[in-house]
């Protein structure tokens, strides 16, 4: 199930961050690349001979003889690698720039993931906040200082400067033993246990910094809110939260509701108002449950006890399930599957963590549903297709 938060960022509702992107984070990544464009083009640049490649289409002829004529040069292209064109280097340069952006803009690729995107940000992974925000510049490096340490900004879309330090780091460590052995990435397969060594080591560091890095910036991504698709309404936190600290739901992962959760209208805010409301997980129904799902566990009732800052009674705060009896069963539908047991053996470890509200389990064929009735012989819990419920 896919819940849309507001981000703090872009102070947009989405999926995730690339669905909530501005049209402005559009244009900043193409006159970012326009303006490395320019700069690559120039002589001595890496996209020079490229560059010099296009001129020849897109020169007339009279324009290549009169550049010819007036530099004396018989072997134009090759005088071009190495000089500007005489008065019109810059605006050519532009041009270049710019059909090159058109054309990565406008032509879409397929990702690993299935999803089309066009040519200038497919590196980007449209599911992963921390890739989408580096990549499009709403989170990036500190300032470095005269020595190439990272400091600190005071910006708080600049990854901490200590933290940048460390990743920097890590990076230059695994750089410096991948360019002294001559292993590591895209070297040939290891000859024996010291090459398998040394790769396993340039892996691991690089994992490290990715890992530093991706903890870091996700730090800095925050939600100002999330729509509810239970009351159909957005609800805005009292202050933006990184995804991570996001009180959801155990069952079906939708942000348990400040507004609709509660079945009263006063709120929990004693530990004897506490201990009623995990007694009601025990009736047919809680004194508040998720509107998803359905959801009224114990598990569930914890959190939405802490989203309204109610004390824990001190006989909960090491909270875990007691095993209940329960009988599984599956629609023909479901049975019939090649993979029904792991279907089975992922929603029965799900309930066993003490959920009470429809389990979803995410399948090639469409959602499959795990769901809990409670029955005077114990729990029941069927899985079947949502249309067939």
């Amino acid at each position: 199930m896919e819940v849309k938060f507001r981000y703090e960022l872009t102070n947009r509702i989405g999926c995730n961050l690339y669905d909530a992107l501005r049209e402005e984070d559009f244009d900043r990544i193409i006159e970012r690349e326009t303006e490395y464009y320019i700069e690559q083009v120039k002589v001595g640049g890496e996209r020079r001979q490229p560059f010099v490649e296009w001129l020849e289409g897109h020169l007339s002829a009279q324009d290549w003889r009169e550049i010819k004529e007036g530099i004396g040069c018989d072997d134009l292209v090759t005088w071009l690698l190495e000089n500007p064109v005489p008065e019109r280097e810059e605006d050519l340069r532009s041009k270049y720039a710019e059909e090159e952006i058109a054309f990565l803009t406008t032509t879409l690729t397929k990702t690993k993931s299935g999803i089309h995107l066009p040519l200038l940000w497919d590196h980007v992974d449209p599911g992963d906040d921390a890739d989408v925000a580096l990549g499009f510049g709403l989170i990036s490096y500190p300032p470095v200082d005269d020595n190439g340490q990272y400091i600190r900004s005071g910006n708080d879309r600049h990854l901490p400067a200590d933290i940048a330090n460390r990743i920097k780091a890590l990076t230059e460590e695994a750089n410096e033993l991948a360019q002294k052995t001559g292993r590591g990435v895209g070297s040939p397969d290891p000859k024996d246990d010291l090459d398998r060594a040394i790769d396993e080591k340039v892996a691991s560091l690089y994992r490290k910094a990715a890992r530093l890095e991706k903890e870091a910036v996700l730090s800095l991504i925050r939600m100002e809110g999330f729509y509810c698709r239970i009351h159909g309404e957005e609800v805005r936190f009292e202050k933006p939260i990184p995804k991570s600290d996001v009180i959801a739901c155990p069952s079906c992962n939708h942000p348990v509701c400040p507004d609709c959760a509660n079945c009263y209208e006063k709120d929990p805010a004693t530990i004897e108002e506490a201990r009623a409301y995990l007694a009601s997980c025990d009736e047919v129904a809680g004194m508040a449950y998720c509107g998803h799902c359905g959801d009224w566990g114990v598990e569930w009732m914890l959190r939405f006890l802490r989203l309204k800052c109610c004390p824990i009674p001190p006989e909960y705060e090491n909270y875990k399930p007691a095993p209940r009896s329960v009988r599984f069963v599956a629609t023909s539908t479901v049975a019939a599957l090649p993979d029904c047991h792991l279907i089975l053996e992922s929603v029965s470890r799900s309930f066993a963590k003490g959920v009470s509200g429809i389990i979803y389990y995410p399948h090639s064929t469409g959602e499959i549903w795990g769901i809990p009735e409670r029955h005077p012989e114990g729990w029941i819990v069927t899985l079947c297709y949502p249309e067939e419920r």
